[in-house]
This record gives C-alpha cells, structure tokens and sequence, in this order.
C-alpha cells in the first residue's frame, strides 16, 4: 500500500497526463461528448481550462490540509458515487474525494455525461491508486458494491427514488452513511454596475445555460432592471456569440413572457431566456430573478430561501462576509470554484473521513 506522500503524486500524475493537450482518451470523449449534442465544446472548454488551474498539486495539497484526512487511510472501504450530469465532469470533486482517501470507487455515471468523467476514471486507474474502480451508466451493474457510504447530486425527487431503490435491492442499509446534496440554484448581490461586474455577472448566470447549481438564478440589487436592461443585455448577446446556448428553453417560456406583460412585470425577453423583476424563488430554468433591495434585503433572501441554495457571491467589499449564514465568494468564481469549495457547505473529504471508519472491518 503507498504512503500518503506516494499516494498523492500518483494522483497528481495521472492528473497531469489527464490534462496534457495529445491525451487521446480526453480528446476522443470531448468529441463523442460534443457530436452526440450532450453539451457544447464551448462549455466544456471552459470547464477544462477551470479544472487545470484548480487541479493543481499546490491546490490538492491545500485541500488536504484544510479537510483533515491523511491520504489513502480508507483502502479498506468503498464509496459508491451517484453523479449528476447537468455538467460536463460535475462529478469530479466526488471521484477525487474517493480516491485521494484510498477508498475504492464505485461510480454510477448520468447518461448526460458518459464520457468525460469516464476518461479520468480511466486515467486514474491506470495507477492502480486503489484497490477497486468502477463505472457505469446503468445502476444494476453496482447493486454488489454493498459501499461503505454513498454520495449523490441531483434533485431531491431523484434521491428519494435512488435511495429506496438501492435499499430494494440490498444494495445499501438504511441507515448506510450517505451524503445527499440537492441544491439547484445560487444568487448574487450586485451594488455596482461596472463593466467587470456585469461580465462576471453574465458568465455566472449564462455559462452552461444557467443550469449549474452555482449558476445564479437570482439577483438582489439597489439598482432596478430597468437602469441596466440595456447594457446588461449587450453583455449577454456578447457572451452568447462566444458560447452560443446549447439548449432551448420549453415553449412555457414564450407563455411565460406573455403572462408578465399582461400583468406588467418587468421583465427583459432574450428569446432564450427570461429576466423578471420580482421576488420569485427560482423553480424552473431559463430564468433570472431581478428583485430591487439593498444588502440587507439579499441577506433575507438567503436567510428565507435555504431550500436548493447552493452558493452565494458578490463583488469584492463582500467577499467573505456573510449573507445570512452563508460566506460570501466571489462572483468572478461562480463557474470556476477551487477544487476545495464546499458543496452545501460540507466538505467532502472531511466527511468521509469523519463518517467511514478507516479500522479493518
């Protein structure tokens, strides 16, 4: 068994060979990826180019330290991870929790994003960093993993129906460590109109067509949508003609806009999305929630609207204050998160050393 050091540079390693521009294998599931029209090669450029700043060993490094676990101390356990795909490689926080803590892996991969993770699955594995890795698209195929804990990202429907399923099937115990997260949606508070705000407030909204968990669904700001609509939509037609939206909003949205005029919402149609003056919690995608309010206001909203709040983010007189009980991160970070950010504010490294046991069964 390696040590915790060798451990460690076998994942830097692999992902290093991961990342290198002539890495046939992620070259060959970037193209499947992009020509089965699962997500756009602009989305998934963005997030490789994120993922080679936040993967680097400096960062890996930190996020142990900050996590508290000691690297390949769970060799004797398994983790099955249930991977969400309203991303492209949205689960790989989850992988690499798994490996950097020595446990086997086990992945149930979403037929949205067959391929992208698979690669580093691959890669890493060549490694042979733990005893036993996994994957596949169809869930029956790890009913026999009987894991240690298992994690999940989706909706909170989904997990319900996932975790009985499971129990059913002998696969999990009901009372099997899990760790669940169900958020769907981020907001942001904007005090100032400047052309650097407003790009980072258009790339956290637009990027993967505002369907990530930290994409912000909802803005509190002093300044009406009226005093921006123009500009702020110069800046979303620019961002589009870089990133064009990959996905069509259903034909409710067109409905949608007409309902507003009628009742006279403010409200700004971009044929492909909808910005609303309003207080409405976000429940639907190709929305953006403008609501009127000071910071005070934002800090209620979070406080009043917990359910499938992942993230929340302003400029940089608020970055590390709270919002509610919720730190602030920085707005130009939505879409590029450190590889050690805490989904639903849990670590995932140090839950998985503070839930599995690391003593021989």
């Amino acid at each position: 068994m390696k040590g915790p050091s060798e451990h460690v540079d076998s994942i830097n390693k692999s992902i290093s060979e991961w990342l290198q521009p002539d890495n046939k294998i992620l070259q060959e599931s970037i193209e499947r990826t992009v020509d089965e029209g699962l997500f756009s090669f602009e989305d998934i450029k963005h997030q490789i180019l994120a993922l080679k700043y936040a993967l680097k060993p400096a960062n890996i490094e930190q996020w142990i330290r900050q996590s508290g676990i000691k690297p390949n101390s769970l060799a004797n356990r398994t983790v099955l991870c249930l991977h969400a795909g309203n991303l492209p490689l949205v689960g790989l926080q989850d992988l690499l929790a798994v490996i950097i803590s020595g446990a086997n892996y086990a992945g149930k991969l979403s037929k949205k994003d067959p391929y992208l993770l698979k690669s580093l699955i691959r890669t890493l594995d060549k490694q042979r960093l733990v005893k036993q890795i996994q994957c596949s698209t169809e869930l029956e195929v790890l009913y026999g993993v009987r894991p240690d804990a298992w994690l999940f990202s989706g909706s909170e429907k989904n997990a319900t129906a996932v975790e009985n399923l499971l129990i059913e099937q002998g696969a999990i115990n009901p009372d099997s460590p899990s760790l669940i997260r169900t958020a769907f949606y981020s907001a942001a508070y904007i005090d100032n109109l400047a052309n650097e705000t407003m790009a980072h407030l258009t790339e956290a909204v637009f990027r993967y067509g505002g369907a990530g968990c930290r994409s912000v669904a909802v803005v509190v700001s002093p300044f009406g949508l009226n005093e921006n609509k123009c500009e702020f939509t110069d800046y979303i037609e620019s961002f589009w003609l870089k990133n064009p939206q990959h996905q069509n909003p259903p034909k409710s949205l067109e409905h949608r806009f007409a309902m507003n005029k009628s009742i006279g919402v403010n409200q700004a149609w971009l044929n492909d999305f909808i910005i609303e003056e309003g207080a409405e919690v976000p429940g639907k995608k190709f929305i953006l929630t403008w609501l009127v309010g000071d910071f005070s206001a934002f800090s209620q909203f979070v406080t009043d609207n917990k359910r499938g709040l992942q993230s929340v983010y302003s400029t940089a007189d608020y970055i590390g204050n709270y919002a509610g009980d919720s730190v602030i991160e920085p707005l130009s970070a939505a879409q590029k998160p450190p590889i050690w950010w805490r989904p639903d504010n849990i670590d995932t490294l140090s839950w998985l050393h503070e839930n599995i046991s690391c003593e021989d069964p």
